[in-house]
């Protein structure tokens, strides 16, 4: 389970964590988010206009939802994100929305985008069919079960990953809900320093 840094980025607020000593919107910093990472990879292009677009072009809905994305910050200019989660709210805060975005250690990407509709035990339950190689020692014909969970005090994310009906990978995300300050920044540094390397190197050491 990755309880690293996974801080919710309002990607209407941008330009109050780019006020930070430790971190950078689109420039290096000891922690950076960068546009050209996420949605449609493009620096110039906010990574909400991507989504906002989708769920237009997928759903037909044109409302207006305040997007939040939970992902690895950049740590001196490196990072690699496996899953990066996008949390769609209407002004109820309420989840409407849910874009799991993929990456590979190609730096390809896919993107699954859901309409919630329920929950269930305060979590937001999903299955979806693999259509993307994420780890080259997984096959395509696999099944993912997703539960998420997000509160004022965490950010959770399980994924199940099942051939036919028999699971054969378990992961997911654990992250503690708090602000980010220069303080917090410092903290993270010291407890997850080099996470994104670790994670490459797990990705490989299924091969052996």
């Amino acid at each position: 389970m990755d309880s690293t840094l996974h801080p919710g980025i309002n990607l209407d607020e941008l330009e109050v964590i780019n006020k930070l000593l430790f971190f950078s919107v689109n420039s290096l910093n000891l922690f950076s988010f960068h546009f050209k990472d996420h949605g449609k990879r493009i620096a110039s292009s906010n990574p909400k206009d991507f989504i906002k677009e989708k769920i237009s072009s997928i759903f037909k809905d044109k409302k207006k939802y305040s997007i939040y994305l939970y992902c690895t910050p950049r740590f001196l200019g490196y990072v690699f994100n496996p899953i990066s989660v996008y949390l769609c709210k209407n002004s109820k805060n309420e989840i409407k929305y849910i874009c799991y975005e993929v990456k590979n250690t190609h730096h390809e990407q896919h993107s699954y985008f859901l309409k919630i509709n329920k929950k269930y035990d305060n979590k937001i339950y999903s299955k979806l069919n693999k259509k993307f190689y994420v780890s080259p020692f997984l096959q395509m014909q696999l099944k993912y079960k997703f539960a998420l969970a997000n509160n004022k005090n965490n950010f959770s994310l399980n994924v199940d990953v099942y051939k036919k009906n028999q699971l054969i990978l378990k992961t997911g995300i654990n992250s503690k809900s708090k602000a980010l300050t220069n303080i917090s920044l410092i903290y993270e540094l010291l407890k997850n320093l080099f996470f994104s390397q670790k994670i490459m190197i797990l990705i490989h050491y299924q091969a052996i």
